[in-house]
């Protein structure tokens, strides 16, 4: 069964439980055998401190100073995920393993979440170009429900891609785990971690919508384990900004699961290398298949994105506005002119990991 896309908010506890009561056979429910998400808490580091207390004394709170830490110097100087030693160990060790041959089927329950408008509504602006770059307004749906991540990994600045998703607790972010976490025994977990909506380096002001920060990073466990790329998704738990939850203010993408390895995507994000800069979200589409054959876990597209645009969403059912998240970029084929963006394919995976965010 699948729920009716809905283009306002679950703005009440009412339109909640309908939808919820509408659709027992979701199994939205955590399953009984789900291992809890990791719960981890992301820091400023000290360099952050220091500038938030520069900026705004002694007392200032955590999110000031990782907002104060991404000054325009840093945020253009971070570079690609992809560049971390981190995730090329993790690819290193993906594919020695042989896990990226041994996928084994994980299909289940299904699960489908409407999309929300948030506070600012869906503006008329007219059909969308089919473009490369789709040169949407901060104000498009899918510009502010997309943005640019800056964080810090073992003591260097990186920048990945992000997606912003409807939910009960209206502060969820949807990207990549190696945009939150090195992956592995002994990894670690990002810090400074900062998302920007509708990023812009176009405009005079880059954040339109300002800088959230996040107050829990949840990498689906396979990830934070072993570094599998498999299970390459995570979701940032926000901090509201002004006193707002980020899904009220701006809306939220959908999420489906479990609906097939052959969808039509129109997958988003901010790839930094050329022939891009990082300063514009960037658009690909195509029909999904198995990355390889026999692959039940791992999906891919065409697409030229470079690095930079990991943990950008793919939207299934994308109107032009709003679609439901069914994949994140993780994976390119190749560092130079690159012509394949690869997902883990979201099955239980991705259901449990929303059940086990969905409220907070």
């Amino acid at each position: 069964m699948r729920v009716l896309a809905s283009r306002g908010n679950w703005a009440t506890s009412a339109m909640v439980a309908l939808v919820l009561a509408a659709a027992p056979a979701l199994a939205l429910g955590q399953p009984a055998s789900a291992a809890p998400a990791p719960s981890l808490d992301p820091v400023a580091t000290a360099e952050a401190w220091a500038a938030g207390r520069a900026a705004h004394g002694a007392d200032a709170t955590e999110h000031q100073a990782i907002v104060a830490y991404w000054t325009p110097e840093r945020m253009r100087a971070a570079q690609p995920a992809e560049e971390s030693p981190a995730y090329k160990q993790a690819v290193k060790r993906y594919v020695d393993s042989g896990q990226a041959t041994r996928q084994s089927v994980d299909r289940g329950a299904r699960l489908t979440v409407p999309p929300a408008a948030g506070a600012l509504g869906v503006p008329n602006n007219g059909p969308v170009p089919a473009a490369l770059n789709p040169n949407f307004a901060s104000n498009h749906p899918t510009a502010r429900t997309s943005g640019k991540v800056f964080f810090t990994l073992s003591g260097s600045n990186f920048v990945c891609s992000a997606t912003v998703i409807n939910s009960e607790g209206q502060d969820t972010v949807w990207t990549a785990g190696h945009c939150t976490h090195s992956g592995g025994a002994g990894g670690v977990l990002a810090t400074n971690w900062a998302f920007v909506p509708a990023f812009d380096d176009d405009l005079a002001n880059q954040r339109p919508f300002g800088t959230w920060t996040a107050a829990s990073l949840r990498p689906a466990p396979g990830w934070q384990a072993s570094g599998n790329f498999n299970e390459d998704m995570a979701v940032a738990i926000m901090n509201t900004l002004n006193g707002q939850h980020i899904v009220t203010q701006l809306g939220g993408q959908g999420l489906d699961v479990n609906r097939g390895l052959n969808v039509a995507i129109n997958a988003f994000g901010y790839p930094q290398e050329a022939p891009f800069d990082g300063g514009n979200l960037m658009r690909c589409s195509g029909t999904s298949q198995p990355e390889f054959q026999g692959a039940t876990q791992t999906i891919r597209i065409p697409c030229d994105m470079t690095r930079g645009s990991s943990g950008g969403g793919w939207l299934l059912n994308w109107d032009g506005n709003f679609g439901f998240l069914y994949g994140v970029n993780s994976r390119i084929d190749r560092i130079v002119a690159p012509t394949i963006m690869i997902s883990p394919f979201f099955d239980n995976t991705a259901l449990n990991l929303y059940n086990q965010t969905r409220n907070l």
